[in-house]
């Protein structure tokens, strides 16, 4: 079953008066919250996930952990995993996007 993340992206600063904000679906097949948990959790949250779907699924992940950043890039280039897309949240969580190879 498909779920589907919304969010809101602004384009210019929120005083402008030529502020857009856009909104941005993307769909998942499993989520993972890995907020509040520091390194390694968070990726090894992730691995478990994507070892419980099949190959081209798309499993979320929120986090809190800055330097989950990094280590969200480095397991997919070693894993062969897609990272879709990632980024911050107003609230200070980041969010990943990552395919299964």
């Amino acid at each position: 079953m498909r779920t589907e993340a919304v969010r809101f992206v602004q384009l210019g600063s929120w005083d402008s008066e030529n502020t857009v904000v856009t909104e941005e679906r993307m769909e998942f097949d499993k989520e993972v919250d890995a907020r509040g948990l520091n390194c390694p959790l968070p990726v090894l949250r992730l691995k478990k996930a994507l070892a419980e779907v099949s190959g081209g699924r798309i499993v979320r992940v929120l986090a809190t952990d800055p330097s989950s950043v990094k280590d969200f890039e480095a397991f997919t280039h070693q894993t062969g995993h897609e990272l879709i897309r990632q980024g911050e949240m107003p609230d200070s969580t980041f969010e990943f996007f990552v395919r299964h190879k």
